[in-house]
């Protein structure tokens, strides 16, 4: 059972070396502009539109009924 600790306090050593002698990776972010989320946006409502219209007709009322009962319409009563 002692070489199993002793290997276990190597390999933690080893892994506390390797973070001091070898440098980490640097990573640069970059966050685009603004602009760029609006036709990304776009582009993402036109092609599930299309993927809507593309639905049988059966099943595209039931896509529409779900789409309106997740809307509030203002008529339930508060609790």
């Amino acid at each position: 059972m002692r070489w199993l600790w002793r290997l276990l306090t190597l390999i933690v050593l080893l892994g506390f070396l390797r973070t001091l002698i070898v440098p980490q990776p640097k990573a640069f972010i970059s966050w685009p502009e603004r602009s760029n989320w609006v036709p990304k946006i776009q582009g993402e409502m036109k092609q599930l539109q299309r993927l809507t219209q593309d639905l049988p007709a059966s099943l595209e009322v039931e896509v529409r009924r779900l789409w309106k009962d997740f809307r509030p319409d203002g008529d339930d009563k508060e609790v």
